[in-house]
């Protein structure tokens, strides 16, 4: 839905808009269908099954009855037999059933790995194109900045009052000014098309951020937050729950050596054309099928082993990872601190240095040269706030998305610092 004139999107209606159409998320889900689809195949190996079967064609036929009677080769007969089995004793059945809840198990895991991953793509890009617009708003006042100089210099320098090195200066600082603004403009229109690339529709004006207060991890432990990553990161869940069917996959095909205990019901029928016999039974059985050589068993035994002993080494390695980028979250977040709070303090000393320039400036004690660079550095000052800004405001989603526990009501509580323009 376009937005009407006027209204600004804010972070919120931006994720629902993503939530509704994201096709990585999507995938997950359909793929944890599928798992649960499997759940239900192997609790129906362990059900009760029901064949029949059927067929015509030529016979011979010997019944004995005490005196023998036959009938010659090349008698039709037809033939109909329904069996009904249903297993009391399976244990590669059973095995395969954990198997299966396993690997659904890791696949909701993934799920919920994406929907975190969605958050963090969704508040990245939002604060890219923030980025983008903040520095287009910079550029746009350094350009007129430039100029005003520009043109009063040429205008001292038409009246005989000027200087031709200033003048040339302010026109050079001016052109490279219109350059960065043209820059800055379509950096805001790439931004804005990987937004929509993860809405999958267009995007109106955001709101942007108004005044925060910089804030650190809380709690300001790294141990809590590498704790609870270990503890709830998604990833680390699903490579422990493939850990898990990886053993009991072991276990399954250890089973195929066991041997499958069955009650056998059956229903038969026998028709011969050549004469008006029609035979009928129903019989019950208990069934043992035991496997006695298969080379195969211990082949796929080894080979489960070895899956086994790489998804524990793909385990290990995901915790190592887990905890490094959830310190490196926890780092930046506290670093991001301090940075926000001095390019804060940068833009209000660049600005005071501007004022003073310019009214020195006015007064012929400083020239248009020193004019020219407390513009340039009030600039840049403005943009390293903006950068130090959001990088603050996405180094706080990131350390909940290291640590796994990064929901909808972290989106909520982002959008609170939002101001409608």
């Amino acid at each position: 839905m376009t937005p009407a004139p006027g209204h600004a999107e804010d972070l919120l209606e931006v994720f629902r808009q993503a939530a509704r159409t994201d096709p990585l998320l999507a995938r997950e889900k359909d793929l944890l269908n599928a798992n649960s689809a499997g759940i239900s195949a192997a609790r129906w190996a362990l059900g009760p099954k029901m064949q029949a079967y059927g067929g015509a064609g030529v016979a011979s036929l010997n019944l004995s009855f005490g005196n023998a009677f036959s009938l010659a080769t090349g008698t039709t007969a037809e033939y109909y037999t329904v069996l009904l089995t249903q297993p009391l004793l399976d244990g590669q059945s059973i095995a395969a059933l954990r198997v299966a809840k396993s690997q659904a198990q890791a696949q909701h895991a993934m799920v919920l790995y994406q929907e975190q991953q969605m958050i963090l793509r969704v508040v990245q890009a939002y604060l890219t194109v923030l980025q983008a617009e903040a520095n287009q708003r910079v550029a746009a006042e350094q350009r007129e900045l430039f100029q005003s100089v520009w043109k009063q210099a040429t205008a001292f320098l038409a009246v005989g009052r000027g200087d031709v090195i200033a003048a040339s200066e302010a026109k050079a600082r001016f052109d490279a000014a219109e350059s960065n603004l043209t820059t800055a403009t379509n950096a805001v229109g790439i931004a804005r098309k990987v937004l929509e690339r993860i809405t999958h529709g267009p995007v109106g004006k955001l709101a942007d951020v108004g005044e925060i207060q910089p804030l650190g991890p809380q709690p300001d432990q790294i141990d809590i937050w590498t704790k609870t990553a270990v503890d709830n990161q998604p990833l680390l869940h699903q490579a422990r729950s493939l850990l898990a069917a990886a053993v009991q996959q072991i276990e399954q095909n250890r089973r195929a050596q066991w041997p499958v205990l069955s009650v056998v019901g059956s229903s038969a029928a026998l028709g011969v054309n050549a004469v008006p016999l029609n035979i009928q039974s129903e019989a019950g059985f208990l069934t043992l099928s035991v496997p006695f050589f298969d080379g195969q068993i211990g082949a796929r035994v080894k080979q489960a082993k070895a899956q086994a002993r790489a998804s524990q080494r793909y385990l290990d390695n995901a915790i190592d990872q887990v905890k490094l980028d959830t310190e490196e979250a926890f780092l930046n977040l506290q670093s991001s601190v301090s940075q926000l709070q001095s390019a804060a303090t940068a833009v209000e000393s660049a600005k005071t240095s501007l004022d003073g320039t310019r009214k020195g400036y006015e007064i012929g004690t400083r020239s248009v040269v020193d004019l020219l660079t407390v513009i340039t550095d009030y600039g840049s000052a403005r943009r390293d706030y903006y950068v130090a800004l959001y990088n603050h405001l996405l180094d706080r989603v990131q350390l909940k998305g290291a640590a796994g526990v990064l929901t909808v009501e972290d989106i909520r509580a982002l959008n609170d610092l939002l101001r409608k323009r």
